[in-house]
C-alpha cells in the first residue's frame, strides 16, 4: 500500500518510490495472470452462451402463429422453396 501524507482531513497517495526491475516484472508477470484469466473466462462464457443457445432452439417446440384479426390467430404454414432446376408455369 502506497504511503499518504495527510492535508487536514484530506490524505492523498505519495508519489511511488523507486522500484526494482525484478518487482516490476512481477508485476506485469501477476498482470498477465489475470489477464489469461479473465480472457480464459470470457471465452468459456461465450462458448457456453453459444452451446445454451442451440440446446435452447432446440428445445423449443413453437409453433409460429399470424395476427389475421381473429380471437386466435392463423398458423403458418411453411412453403418448401421451389426448385431451382424445373421453370414455373
Amino acid at each position: 500500500m502506497a504511503r499518504r501524507s495527510s492535508i487536514g482531513a484530506f490524505s492523498l497517495p505519495s508519489p511511488p518510490g523507486c522500484l526494482s526491475p525484478s518487482r516490476l516484472a512481477d508485476e506485469i508477470e501477476g498482470y498477465a495472470r489475470a489477464s489469461w484469466f479473465l480472457s480464459g473466462a470470457v471465452f468459456a462464457s461465450l462458448m457456453a452462451m453459444m452451446w445454451l443457445s442451440y440446446a435452447c432452439l432446440k428445445r423449443a417446440d413453437v409453433i409460429p402463429y399470424v395476427a389475421d384479426g381473429g380471437v386466435f390467430g392463423c398458423e403458418v404454414k411453411i412453403v418448401p422453396p421451389p426448385s431451382l432446376g424445373r421453370p414455373q408455369s
